[in-house]
């Protein structure tokens, strides 16, 4: 990958030093004095772009420049040369029997390498410590640009936001005259606002927005209608986009100073063509170079800088306003002799043959993994290794990190393993395999060949070494790693269970390195039997409770729970749950098992367990609903109203208490009991006041329940609430024949403090009791 890069950004820099430092000295020289605004615009516009262009289509075709043969890793080359260089390829290192890795031996003659005719370049050998300092380079320019071109994201976004809130201009004249000049331009008239008191200069924001600073309110007429002119050209020609593109542009290729040159150069074109458009009608020329100079003097008296670099304004800071206000004052009668067609085409002939003509500088057989892991950051070379992920199909890569070490596995192609799991059988493309563990490297590289053969190379610290006996043990335990991820669980479960039962089953979950390779083998073993015994659901249980992560052992205890577990097993896959550390994970786990959850007394309390365990009262109200609506049974509403008494909030315990409410009748004494006891621990009158009169809804409330009700209304702060729950109190009591007089003697009780009129709207409601 760094290859890639650094030829990329070797071409870029070539092509684009020839491209913007040959048309400045062109222009230095006076080659483009004949030409006119818009063609110099367009071929510094090539000059700035075409080397991006340019550098991608020649590294994109530069055939890559193999390594010399024999050589190591220690002395590989970074070689740098137009075009490309020819070199004989590396001989294959042979196989011993036995699937033993013999080191090639050294050649009798260094290769050479000949330039092959038609190919004109040099070839430069690069000592390893330039190599380092060009794939630093990479990363410093990488690193670069992505903190540059967040600062312009941010930048862009501050502007827009900060238009958005500046204060509209409602100026009838401004408006008028906007109005007017944008039907002359053909555009679309933007919004006008009041620029900052920081901004001096009339500038077109996105949106678009036309901000005018305060000075510019008192401008005479003319100069007014030349101010919005040069805006309104702005937004004609695009320049916002364009501004946008070559900020991008710069940030991206940093590195590359005379970007500068170019985008000074395209910004004093871009105003003095909108001063030309400005400037016409005849007569207008000398009221903008007003304009400009007022502005100028507002800069300077107020230390104010122009504005925002992403907005167009009428000043900028590389406007070079003593050239523009030197073309406006010209005499309007000064001939300007016509562009010649033949100059105009023949420039832009020459940049595009320029574009096409320029050699890539291909750079080969840099070696950025060896400095990454000269700086202990191998890992992060085996994580990413990009140039294989971007030019290998089908590919999967495999990386775990460890104490002390990594382990990363790319593969290309199709392999399948030996029955022992300890050697690769078959291969139809290429495996490369690292880990570094202890200051020590080993590699083995795998490479299929036409016949059906494996062709196997093993490198230990970076050198060609023989795959001795501890590369061999190496070598089967990094295979059974790859086996473990490379094949899919529930091949692997059938497998298993073939060899040797449920015993080998649970052995290859128990044995699963990370949560998420435990819990697909866990779903694994679940249909190879139904149901399941109870010793094997035990040991998935324990299984999944060990795995750290709270998102795999919830969907591995959601499997689980899917199954008919008895009593047993269901207080174990609780007491599981009850271990997950996030309460969103541990009521998706509770809600798997809610329909097949045991009304027993121990399981009901295991899962009330789980519920006070939870922080958040929105899971615990969530569980607790799921549950009382799926199985309305009085030991399930029981251990509910037990649940509600732990939320903390007036409104999740209310709703809870309305999802108990709906499956009762009214007449079970001991529910309605704990009812009434759990709305009376809630602090809000409205709250408790809606909790109890989802209770007087029942059907079957008996004057127990009655009583109930009143005994937690009277404990009621706000006078309203209380009312309105006793008038409900008294409904029913009118509903009821005979009429319970110690009820009413009680429900009177119930209204002392109240205010005189609740307290005379309650006697009104007795009265008719009689």
């Amino acid at each position: 990958m760094t290859d890639a890069l650094l030829t990329w950004a070797c071409s870029y820099a070539f092509h684009s030093t020839v491209l913007i430092g040959g048309l400045w000295a062109v222009e230095r020289a006076g080659g483009l004095a004949r030409l006119t605004t818009g063609t110099q615009e367009l071929l510094w516009r090539l000059a700035l772009l075409g080397g991006l262009v340019s550098a991608t289509l020649a590294a994109g075709l530069a055939p890559q420049v193999p390594s010399p043969a024999g050589a190591s890793a220690r002395a590989e080359m970074a070689d740098v040369q137009p075009r490309a260089a020819v070199a004989a390829p590396p001989p294959r290192a042979p196989t011993a029997p036995g699937g033993a890795v013999t080191a090639p031996a050294a050649p009798a003659t260094p290769a050479t390498r000949v330039p092959q005719l038609g190919v004109s370049g040099w070839v430069a050998a690069v000592a390893p410590k330039a190599q380092d300092l060009a794939v630093a380079g990479v990363l410093v320019w990488l690193a670069g640009a992505c903190v540059l071109l967040v600062g312009v994201a941010l930048q862009w976004a501050w502007l827009v936001r900060g238009v958005r809130r500046l204060a509209p201009l409602h100026h009838a004249r401004w408006q008028a005259w906007l109005a007017e000049q944008a039907a002359a331009l053909g555009v679309a008239a933007p919004a006008l606002r009041l620029a900052r008191p920081g901004w001096a200069s009339p500038l077109l924001a996105p949106g678009p927005v036309l901000c005018l600073p305060a000075w510019c309110l008192s401008l005479p007429d003319d100069e007014a209608r030349a101010v919005l002119s040069h805006e309104l050209a702005h937004l004609r020609r695009r320049d916002p986009a364009w501004r946008l593109l070559s900020a991008g542009v710069q940030a991206l290729l940093w590195p590359q100073l005379l970007n500068r040159i170019a985008l000074r150069r395209l910004d004093l074109l871009a105003e003095l063509a909108c001063d030309a458009a400005a400037s016409t009608p005849a007569g207008q020329r000398l009221a903008l170079a007003q304009s400009l100079l007022r502005c100028a003097e507002a800069m300077k008296t107020a230390g104010h800088r122009p504005g925002p670099a992403l907005a167009c304004g009428a000043v900028g800071g590389g406007s070079a306003l003593v050239a523009r206000v030197r073309q406006l004052l010209k005499p309007e009668g000064t001939p300007v002799p016509p562009e010649r067609r033949a100059l105009r085409w023949g420039g832009v002939a020459v940049m595009v043959a320029a574009l096409l003509a320029l050699p890539a500088v291909v750079v080969s057989h840099t070696q950025g993994r060896s400095l990454l892991e000269r700086a202990g950051l191998d890992g992060v070379a085996d994580a990413l290794q990009l140039h294989e992920l971007l030019t290998t199909g089908g590919h999967r890569r495999i990386y775990s990190r460890y104490p002390g070490g990594n382990f990363a596995v790319t593969v290309s192609g199709e392999l399948s393993f030996n029955d022992a799991e300890d050697d690769v059988e078959t291969l139809t493309g290429r495996i490369v395999v690292r880990e570094r563990a202890e200051g020590l490297s080993r590699e083995m590289t795998l490479v299929a060949e036409p016949g059906g053969g494996i062709q196997r190379s093993y490198r230990v610290g970076g050198e060609p070494a023989v795959l001795d006996d501890a590369g061999r043990r190496w070598w089967a335990q990094a295979v059974q790693r790859m086996a473990e991820s490379l094949v899919a669980p529930e091949v692997r479960a059938r497998k298993r269970f073939a060899q040797g039962g449920f015993e080998a089953v649970l052995a290859d979950v128990e044995r699963a390195r990370d949560g998420h390779e435990r819990g697909r083998r866990i779903r694994a073993t679940l249909p190879l039997q139904q149901p399941l015994p109870a010793a094997v659901q035990d040991r998935l249980i324990a299984a999944a409770a060990s795995i750290d992560s709270a998102f795999e052992k919830r969907e591995a205890l959601a499997a689980i729970a899917r199954q008919p577990l008895a009593e047993a097993q269901q207080l174990a896959w609780l007491g599981a749950v009850a271990g997950i550390d996030s309460d969103f994970d541990r009521r998706e786990a509770l809600e798997a098992m809610t329909p097949q959850l045991l009304p027993q007394p121990a399981v009901l309390a295991a899962w009330g367990e789980v519920l006070a365990r939870m922080g958040s009262d929105f899971e615990q109200r969530t569980a607790i609903t799921a549950q009382v609506d799926a199985h309305p049974q009085p030991a399930v509403l029981a251990a509910a109203l037990r649940a509600v008494t732990h939320l903390q909030g007036d409104f999740e315990r209310r709703e809870a208490l309305g999802a108990v409410a709906r499956q009762l009748q009214g007449d079970e004494a001991e529910l309605v009991a704990a009812y009434a006891q759990a709305a009376s621990g809630i602090a809000g009158g409205f709250e408790r006041r809606e909790a109890l009169s989802q209770l007087l809804d029942r059907p079957r409330l008996t004057p127990a329940g009655l009583e109930r009700v009143l005994a937690s209304a009277e404990a009621m702060d706000g006078g309203f609430d209380r009312l309105q729950v006793l008038l409900r109190v008294a409904e029913k009591l009118t509903a009821a024949s005979p009429v319970d007089a110690a009820l009413v003697q009680r429900l009177r009780r119930a209204g002392r403090g109240l205010g005189d009129h609740e307290r005379g709207q309650l006697e009104n409601a007795l009265d008719r009791l009689g």
